[in-house]
């Protein structure tokens, strides 16, 4: 039987994810569980516990953009990479509330590089005519209905960098605190 191959035009994709992410849990080296709770501003948004004793995102009494705690930023990327790899190539079930957010530094460290894993093996499962598929990813948040999961791809990337940066700033913040 012939191993699947992947894609040509997946492989930048997949390097940069796996970069992107290498270089981020060495950024997190040594975070400690004060670091990943801390508030860097008193409006900054975090997590609280819900009536069952779950970690889930806090909402903020409006929309302006605001500064988030580690613990935030963990939990919703790798929420977000574990929900995406099921509904692309899993049960196409998996919901927020089935996922059970971090509350250490060391727990969140390994949800975000388990969920991104799963991620990763979803993708490298895909045919390259999957990859033009329109709502390949069943993920039913965001646009995954309405665009090819390559598109899905790269806009997951992006988050992976964008939030990972927003850690690090948050870590440069505390230690210059």
């Amino acid at each position: 039987m012939t191993e699947p191959t992947t894609p040509a035009r997946l492989e930048p994709l997949l390097k940069q994810l796996d970069t992107s992410l290498d270089l981020a849990v060495r950024r997190m080296d040594g975070l400690t569980d004060e670091e990943f709770w801390w508030r860097p501003a008193p409006d900054a948004v975090t997590v609280v516990r819900d009536a069952d004793g779950r970690l889930v995102p806090a909402a903020p009494a409006d929309n302006e953009p605001r500064t988030r705690t580690i613990v935030l930023l963990m939990g919703h990327l790798g929420e977000t990479a574990l929900l995406r790899a099921d509904h692309t190539t899993g049960t196409h079930s998996l919901a927020r509330h089935d996922v059970t957010w971090p509350d250490t530094a060391a727990a969140g460290v390994a949800f975000l590089t388990d969920g991104w894993a799963e991620w990763r093996a979803a993708l490298v499962s895909l045919a390259d005519w999957e990859l033009d598929v329109v709502g390949r990813s069943s993920f039913p948040q965001g646009l995954d209905p309405e665009l090819p999961i390559l598109d899905i791809v790269w806009w997951m990337n992006r988050e992976l960098i964008h939030h990972t940066a927003e850690i690090a700033f948050v870590r440069d913040l505390y230690f210059s605190a």
